[in-house]
C-alpha cells in the first residue's frame, strides 16, 4: 500500500476488472486506434477517484469521453518513435544496434498500473509493445548471447522471470496484470 494514498500500487487486476464499464466506454467506442493504448494508461489519480468522477460526470451533455481519459490519464510513451532505420548498415549492425533502443530499465512500480513492475532491466519488442514477452525474450537472448557487453542484460532478464515465478508461480505471457491468466511455452528451462 501507498502511505500517501491508501490504495494498492501493485495489484493483479486487470483494467477491465478495475474500470468495469468505462473500460467498455472507451474500448466501444474507440477512443484510441489501438485498444492496447487504454489498457497501458497509467492513471493520475487512484482508481476509486476517477470512477466516481466518470459516474458523476458520463451523462451531462457535454460530456466528452476522449477529454475525460487524457484529463486522468497518462498515454504510453512510444519511447523508440524517432528512430529510423539506416539502410546502408547490414542486418547484424542494424540489429545490434536496436538492443540499447529496446532496453528498459528496471520499473518503478506504477500506481494502479496494468504493468508488472520488473527489478531489472530488459528487452521489449518495441513499437506498441512496450513490456517483456516471455516466448520472445528466450530468442532475444540467443542473440545477446553473441555479444559479451549484453550477457549481464541476459542475466537480469532471467532473474525477472525469476522473480515472476516467485511472485505468480509461473511467468505470464508478458509482464502486464491483463497477461496474468496465460502464459506460453515453458521456455525458461532452456535458459542455461
Amino acid at each position: 500500500m501507498s502511505k500517501e494514498t491508501d490504495v494498492i500500487v501493485d495489484n493483479n487486476l486487470s483494467p477491465d476488472d478495475i474500470y468495469g464499464e468505462l473500460y467498455k466506454e472507451v474500448q466501444l467506442k474507440h477512443i484510441f486506434g489501438d485498444t492496447k493504448t487504454f489498457v497501458d494508461c497509467v492513471p493520475k489519480i487512484c482508481s476509486k477517484d476517477i470512477l466516481k468522477f466518470y459516474n458523476e460526470k458520463k451523462d451531462l451533455s457535454n460530456f466528452d469521453l476522449s477529454k475525460f481519459i487524457h484529463e486522468y490519464f497518462n498515454l504510453p510513451n512510444l519511447v523508440e518513435k524517432n528512430f529510423s532505420s539506416d539502410l546502408t548498415m547490414s542486418t547484424v549492425d542494424h540489429i545490434n544496434c536496436l538492443w540499447d533502443i529496446l532496453t528498459r530499465p528496471a520499473d518503478i512500480p506504477t500506481l494502479e498500473s496494468s504493468k508488472i513492475a520488473l527489478p531489472y532491466p530488459y528487452i521489449v519488442p518495441g513499437g506498441r509493445f512496450r513490456e517483456i514477452f516471455y516466448w520472445d525474450s528466450y530468442f532475444t537472448m540467443l542473440g545477446l548471447s553473441t555479444l559479451p557487453n549484453k550477457l549481464n542484460l541476459i542475466e537480469n532478464m532471467i532473474d525477472n522471470f525469476v522473480n515472476l515465478i516467485n511472485k505468480y508461480g509461473f511467468i505470464p505471457n508478458r509482464n502486464r496484470t491483463y497477461y496474468l491468466n496465460r502464459s506460453q511455452s515453458p521456455c525458461f528451462v532452456l535458459y542455461d
